[in-house]
């Protein structure tokens, strides 16, 4: 089954990029494309409730990813404005780049000796690895709590669909593969953006990289078997796909980063409100300031709204909450000892190390030295700093100001879900404080 997911989102990237971009990046993009096409064909079979097996799953794959080729249509004559190589080449010294290296390569084996393993993360054998072994079993996606064994069905189900369909030629339900699978979807993610980062060297890719996987519980998340991780790679992938469009104006890249918010929408909950809506403020940004300009953008962003809203739409066809905790999660409450906690969690805890005073004072830095100008930026840039800035704050008034300050005292989800944010600002920066040289 990876051979054949794997092929459907290779002809998909193939198809749109034209081998413009290398044969390698459409490699790379061929399963969490595939992830997306899965998702839709989940989509189509839950609607018209058609039971999930390796027969009805493959027929709706190959049904979706023919949408998707036809869908790509528009697109595959168009040509980046900028040569894909004319970027600036950033020099690092070695000392960095062997840390960098030596941070990779432990994460690289903790993420694939964990993934190995059996599933021990509370939240995954009652949640995510749970759910979707339970719906292997029952041949469908499960809505309710199927007596206690799954909490939080409401959830969208992009993580379980792929997890499904991996074990469908298995006559038992496989940790090992469901794991597995997700591990090569993070694996994928990240060289997709390790790609785009090392055309400006790969010392500084290296870096870069080291910084968004070196996140200490970064690197624990990529042992899989929370959705987390998946949510992160998603959007790194669309951010990393706007950050491209705003270099090349190619908007085939757009179409892509589009595809991907998407797909943040249908992994978690989150995705809808710390995904998608940023990317669409960012969008009615760029919409605005291009005026007249704005033909080539019409229908990649068109596209991402129509594929992204598609599970608020579900969700209410099948009277399923948007938010994990249901109304909770919208009640208004003042807590104390949160702000404490907030601030223990950010700065004291071993979660993020250094990175939020880092990045604070890089913030700082950057907007006194631009304010005298004595800070090199590339302002094609800072407008996708937002979607970080945005996402933190959303997290704060969340774990703030509504009933999950509970969660957030205890220290139950409120780090894991700073990885979002945390990641993309990283990325963010990472394009944004490198000078152009034309």
């Amino acid at each position: 089954m990876t051979l054949i997911l794997l092929a459907e989102g290779w002809m998909v990237s193939h198809r749109l990029l034209r081998q413009d971009y290398g044969v390698l990046l459409e490699l790379l993009l061929a399963l969490p494309l595939a992830a997306l096409i899965n998702l839709l064909a989940f989509i189509l079979l839950t609607l018209a409730q058609i039971e999930l097996s390796a027969l009805s799953i493959i027929i709706s794959n190959l049904c979706c990813t023919g949408m998707f080729l036809i869908s790509v249509q528009p697109l595959i004559k168009t040509k980046s404005s900028e040569s894909i190589s004319e970027v600036s080449v950033v020099k690092i010294p070695i000392i960095l780049t062997v840390i960098s290296v030596l941070i990779l390569a432990s994460s690289t084996c903790y993420a694939v000796s964990h993934a190995l393993l059996p599933t021990f993360h509370y939240d995954s054998t009652t949640n995510w690895n749970m759910r979707s072994k339970v719906s292997f079993y029952d041949s469908a996606i499960v809505f309710d709590t199927r007596d206690g064994l799954v909490s939080k069905p409401n959830y969208p189900f992009l993580y379980h669909s792929l997890q499904i369909s991996i074990n469908q030629f298995s006559p038992i339900w496989s940790d090992l593969s469901a794991n597995s699978i997700h591990l090569l979807l993070t694996l994928s993610s990240l060289g997709v953006v390790f790609f785009f980062l090392s055309r400006r060297g790969r010392s500084y890719a290296l870096c870069a990289m080291a910084l968004i996987v070196g996140i200490p519980l970064m690197t624990i998340h990529t042992g899989q078997s929370y959705a987390d991780i998946t949510l992160v790679s998603f959007a790194l992938l669309s951010l990393i796909f706007l950050l491209e469009y705003r270099r090349s104006d190619d908007p085939r890249m757009l179409m892509l980063s589009g595809l991907f918010v998407c797909a943040s929408v249908w992994t978690k909950s989150d995705g809808i409100f710390f995904c998608y809506i940023p990317w669409i403020i960012m969008m009615s940004i760029i919409l605005v300031r291009k005026a007249g300009s704005i033909s080539s953008m019409r229908y990649p962003v068109a596209f991402a709204i129509l594929l992204s809203l598609s599970w608020p739409v579900f969700a209410r066809f099948h009277t399923l909450s948007l938010t994990p905790h249901g109304s909770g999660d919208t009640q208004f409450t003042i807590n104390t000892e949160a702000v404490s906690a907030f601030s223990k969690a950010m700065f004291v805890t071993g979660s993020f190390g250094m990175y939020w005073y880092a990045v604070i004072v890089i913030l700082v830095v950057m907007i006194i030295g631009m304010q005298k100008n004595t800070v090199h930026i590339d302002r094609r840039y800072l407008i996708t700093m937002l979607w970080g800035l945005i996402a933190m704050a959303g997290y704060m008034g969340v774990y703030l100001l509504t009933a999950n300050t509970e969660y957030l005292i205890i220290g139950q989800s409120f780090d894991r879900q700073m990885l979002l944010p945390a990641s993309l600002l990283t990325l963010s920066l990472a394009y944004t404080l490198i000078p152009r040289r034309l």
